[in-house]
């Protein structure tokens, strides 16, 4: 079943019978994944197999064969593919039996012929359409097995083979000779083995050279690349250093040069800067980027994280360290690393992809760009982050390998011999990249990358994962969420401060222009913004009070007019609270910001009736109302019947203080209506 993620990421998963421990896909892409894995040795009923998955189709990952081993000898711990013309020869690492090793043999390397299904035409009623369909006769047969390692010897001669790496395979007219390597792992003499991987079933006959570990180390990871035909580079890390070394070798005459004569030790961990603290993280895996630059994978001490760090090899002399890029905090420790290298354009430019396997089942995702003109790597983008990829440890982690498609015809010349350009630029189809995972839990999932052309008018443009444009649109995603993250964090923040009169100005905190900082120091003009009318209860209730008066002749529209006014700025909804009028009235449009001219407005409509409360100019109230008085002028029985009367009434509670009360106006209602429709009466 197909499984579309975020981005242009899907995936396919199966589940097969055994735990799988490695993984590799056909060199030429050609839709096919070989996996293998097992029990182990013993009868626990979990079976040693290797397994042809059929990745073909973007929905289903099916087997397509599969081959069960022995149980008596350790399970599948490794992997190489070669391409034969009906399907692959694989290089399986298999260690001999704990008995045979005891006697000093462990034929660790074995060769397996894989053939793929064949394909045929549908019956003659399907043919029309022109439908394929695959006849269920893939196989896997047992070739040979071989020992490269020197025998151990003393009480305990066990040697395992930890790792086993094949040389890249590019297209090209003329077939391709690759080699490969094998490490020791447990041993008593730590050696990497090279040989000859164009003949199978591979012998001691074939070994190239034997590298002999400096102070008995065991290599973490190793790599190989073709740096131009029949020459190849070596390289790996141990937990602290990284080596390498040319090997020229003659497949005709089966003779080699090394270039130096023994390997160089081109790069250390540095040492930490805090001696309290003499741990040095350790490496893990270690890819090339190039023929001159490497990617290496390290955890920090006590899984506390881990880095991505770019190394440079020059033609001698030590390498250098030209770019770092530490982990996402989740990725506590990292347990795999894969690199793909898409083509390249006229100029060497390209760009390669990095996934990481971490131990919380996640895979990150990143790309980086390699400029030719300058030798130089750009930074590590973040393209995505796979999640809860398996339901236990992921094992192993493969790319497919990509290798750039046929293009279209060259564009047709005009009759001075210029190019006419295309009104739709011809490309190859739809092209990927695929990512293979496996675990401990049985479980096999394929990620499908979808690639883009850099250049989309170019006919001959080279494919990216990751375009500039996408990174625009990305980093202004990430500033927009930023953004808004910090707006919200201010909000809060300016709420927690602005209910403490003696907290300082949100001001002195983060400096802002006046109109936002009136508008931060009061969020009810943040809510009307998005459509909250906090003004309107005020207006309603300011009409209503204003028919209290009642219409007079037009010799009293001076006096009426100027109460009426006074009137109409003082109303407010009854039930209003004082905090909460506060930051209505600065929501209000032409709200002031000072709050001398302004002030809560509190009267009391006589005995039964509900308090008023609204916002008002204090000196234009007080002027028609001359028994209105501040907070500091009322006695103390007086201030203690208005505290009553605020919490009955739910205006006020105690634990707000009486610093907010400072700046209200207390009235009675009654006498003022009474005093304004005198006025009126003795105009008339």
């Amino acid at each position: 079943m197909v499984f579309q993620s975020h981005g242009p990421v899907s995936f396919t998963k199966t589940t097969l019978s055994y735990p799988v421990y490695t993984a590799e896909f056909d060199p030429y892409n050609r839709g096919f994944l070989v996996v293998g894995g097992g029990g182990g040795q013993g009868r626990n009923g979990v079976a040693n197999k290797i397994t042809l998955l059929d990745t073909s189709k973007r929905a289903t990952l099916d087997t397509a064969a599969e081959i069960e081993l022995s149980s008596d000898e350790d399970n599948v711990i490794s992997l190489g593919t070669l391409a034969s013309k009906d399907g692959l020869i694989t290089l399986a690492g298999i260690n001999s039996s704990e008995e045979d090793q005891k006697a000093g043999m462990n034929e660790h390397l074995r060769t397996f012929e894989i053939k793929y299904p064949q394909k045929k035409q549908a019956s003659d009623e399907k043919q029309n359409t022109g439908t394929i369909v695959e006849k269920p006769d893939g196989s896997i047969s047992f070739v040979g097995k071989a020992g490269l390692f020197k025998p151990a010897t003393g009480p305990r001669p066990e040697t395992y083979q930890r790792l086993l790496r094949l040389s890249p395979t590019y297209k090209r007219d003329s077939p391709n000779k690759r080699i490969g390597a094998v490490a020791t792992g447990l041993a008593k003499q730590s050696e990497i083995v090279v040989f000859d991987a164009t003949k199978t079933p591979t012998t001691q006959a074939d070994v190239i050279a034997r590298i002999p570990m400096r102070n008995n180390d065991e290599a973490a990871d190793l790599d190989i690349t073709e740096i131009e035909t029949n020459t190849f580079s070596i390289t790996w890390a141990t937990d602290y250093d990284v080596y390498e070394q040319t090997v020229m070798y003659n497949f005709d005459t089966k003779k080699a040069t090394f270039s130096p004569a023994n390997p160089r030790k081109v790069y250390s961990m540095p040492l930490r800067e805090d001696s309290s603290k003499p741990a040095r993280p350790k490496y893990r895996a270690i890819r090339w980027l190039g023929p001159e630059d490497v990617l290496l994978l390290s955890n920090l001490p006590g899984r506390t994280g881990a880095e991505l760090s770019i190394v440079h090899f020059y033609p001698s002399g030590p390498a250098l360290k030209v770019k770092q890029k530490v982990l996402p905090g989740h990725v506590k420790q990292a347990v795999g690393l894969d690199v793909c290298s898409l083509d390249a354009d006229k100029d060497g430019n390209k760009q390669v992809v990095v996934a990481i396997a971490s131990h919380d089942i996640s895979i990150p995702v990143y790309t980086i760009d390699y400029k030719s003109a300058t030798h130089t790597f750009g930074k590590f983008k973040r393209f995505t982050t796979l999640r809860d990829v398996h339901p236990q440890t992921i094992t192993c982690l493969r790319f497919s390998p990509f290798h750039s498609p046929v293009r279209g015809p060259a564009p047709e010349l005009d009759r001075k011999g210029n190019q006419i350009p295309a009104k739709n630029p011809v490309h190859p189809g739809p092209q990927y990249i695929k990512l293979c995972s496996t675990s401990i839990g049985n479980t096999v999932v394929v990620d499908t990358f979808a690639l883009l052309p850099s250049q989309p008018a170019d006919r001959l443009s080279r494919y990216v994962l990751l375009h500039p444009s996408d990174e625009v649109r990305q980093r202004t995603t990430y500033g927009i969420l930023i953004g808004f993250a910090v707006l919200v964090f201010a909000i809060l923040l300016q709420s927690l401060y602005s209910s403490d009169p003696f907290a300082p100005s949100f001001a002195d905190i983060i400096p802002l222009p006046a109109s936002w900082q009136r508008t931060l120091n009061h969020p009810a003009s943040i809510a009307d913004s998005m459509g909250r009318k906090g003004w309107e209860p005020i207006a309603d209730a300011a009409s209503s009070v204003s028919s209290v008066v009642p219409d007079a002749a037009s010799s009293a529209s001076s006096a009426g007019s100027s109460a009426a006014s006074a009137v109409r700025s003082a109303a407010a909804a009854p039930s209003a609270k004082i905090a909460d009028l506060l930051d209505m009235h600065f929501a209000l449009p032409g709200g002031s910001a000072s709050e001398e001219d302004k002030a809560v407005i509190i009267r009391d409509n006589g005995e039964g009736k509900a308090l008023a409360v609204s916002m008002g100019d204090a000196e234009a109230y007080k002027k028609q109302d001359e028994r209105a008085q501040h907070w500091h002028e009322l006695s103390e029985q007086q201030k203690e019947t208005w505290r009553k009367r605020l919490v009955d009434a739910g205006h006020w509670t105690v634990e707000e203080g009486e610093t907010i009360l400072k700046g209200v106006v207390f009235s009675s209602w009654a006498g003022f209506v009474g005093r304004v429709a005198g006025e009126v009466i003795r105009e008339l």
